[in-house]
């Protein structure tokens, strides 16, 4: 009986259908999740003007949110360590700027409560976050 060198079972071929599939999940699933890795941030509803300009790159972001808890760079904070933080900030570079975000429902005096705490931490530098009107 004679062998033969090619068997009917051989492999003749790689099949990438499955490899395709694979990629093709995990980029989705980067592709669904990247704007979640991308965006940290609070979910403020900031009041609307009709002109407005970009934040300086080298400030320190200051936000309230709805239920008034602040956050100094994305830390939340009571406003004791704020005014504590912020006026050790000013102490080393007294050209420090800040720029203050609160959502549209809070209230201006708790809005301007924060800039008094600002104003007696020594920093006269204060932007307010906005939105453009659409």
């Amino acid at each position: 009986m004679a062998v033969s060198l090619e068997s009917e079972d051989s492999i003749t071929g790689i099949n990438v259908t499955p490899l395709v599939d694979i990629v093709l999940v995990l980029l989705i699933i980067f592709m669904a999740t990247a704007h979640l890795i991308a965006h940290r941030s609070l979910n403020l509803n900031l009041p609307r003007v009709a002109h407005s300009q970009e934040t300086p790159a080298q400030s320190i972001h200051v936000t309230m949110s709805e239920d008034k808890s602040l956050r100094l760079n994305n830390t939340k904070m009571s406003s004791q360590e704020l005014a504590v933080n912020l006026g050790q900030m000013a102490h080393l570079d007294p050209n420090l700027r800040v720029t203050l975000g609160a959502d549209e429902r809070v209230s201006w005096g708790d809005v301007a409560g924060i800039l008094y705490l600002l104003k007696g931490a020594g920093i006269s530098k204060v932007a307010t976050e906005v939105e453009p009107k659409k």
